[in-house]
């Protein structure tokens, strides 16, 4: 029989074992949107956002805008000195989601995290940071994903305020919310298994126009922990198979 050089087997079983490696499964549900630039997919069932943007605000005049930073992030611009009332991201519309099936973000360990800072400008606020709060709520839809089923509601997560007193711009303080043990309060048909839209809004009483709040990096986290094995063990299997592939050698000869 034709011989095999030992080094060849090995040589073999290490590029197997590194393809592997860098295609093994990873079962943590964890989803990202950077909130750098709009997803816009063409949707058109949202009256909230009837273009389609996954990323928008509703029900008043106020804006939001891309950053290209590094990294980008939204800005909602506070154009009226009242409630700020809602910047949506929308997980249907983004694609992440489909009306009625959308996240199950029951599990115990499930957390929802971002980042943010507000800024006031000092020369038109006639009372910097009194009230600067970021609350965070999510939402059930109904199967059109348009339709309002219920909510549960965390309150402030981020203010510059007491008792908070989180530092305001240009700082970023990221935000983590426990979503099934933190503090909460739910309204209507509730349901932690499909949610599909989360929302970020506070207020601004005191503000001129020149008032804004950025927000980055949203990410929504069932805990599940990854199965990706110990680098030792793998290496471990991967010496294992190349000493098989040697006494397999000597049979042959």
């Amino acid at each position: 029989m034709k011989k095999i050089r030992f080094r060849t087997v090995v040589f073999a079983v290490l590029v197997v074992f590194t393809l592997t490696l860098s295609y093994l499964p990873v079962t943590a549900e964890a989803i990202q949107i950077l909130m750098d630039q709009q997803i816009n997919l063409g949707y058109t069932y949202n009256s909230q956002s009837p273009s389609g943007n996954a990323i928008y605000p509703a029900f008043n005049s106020d804006t939001i805008t891309f950053i290209s930073d590094d990294p980008g992030f939204t800005r909602h611009n506070l154009i009226d000195d009242a409630a700020w009332w809602y910047q949506y991201v929308d997980l249907n519309l983004a694609g992440i989601t489909t009306p009625g099936d959308g996240l199950d973000l029951s599990g115990s360990e499930t957390t929802i995290s971002f980042d943010t800072r507000f800024y006031h400008d000092p020369q038109t606020n006639t009372n910097p940071y009194y009230d600067a709060p970021v609350f965070l709520r999510i939402y059930t839809y109904d199967t059109d994903g348009d339709t309002y089923l219920g909510y549960r509601d965390y309150g402030i997560v981020y203010a510059a305020q007491e008792p908070w007193n989180d530092e305001p711009y240009p700082t970023w303080t990221n935000v983590m919310v426990n979503v099934n043990s933190s503090t909460f309060t739910e309204g209507g048909v509730f349901d932690v298994t499909n949610i599909s839209r989360v929302r970020f809004y506070g207020t601004d009483w005191n503000g001129n126009g020149d008032d804004f709040v950025d927000f980055r990096n949203l990410i929504i986290n069932d805990g599940t922990p990854a199965t990706i094995p110990e680098p030792v063990t793998m290496i471990l299997l991967g010496l294992g198979l190349a000493g098989l592939a040697g006494i397999r050698r000597k049979i042959q000869q």
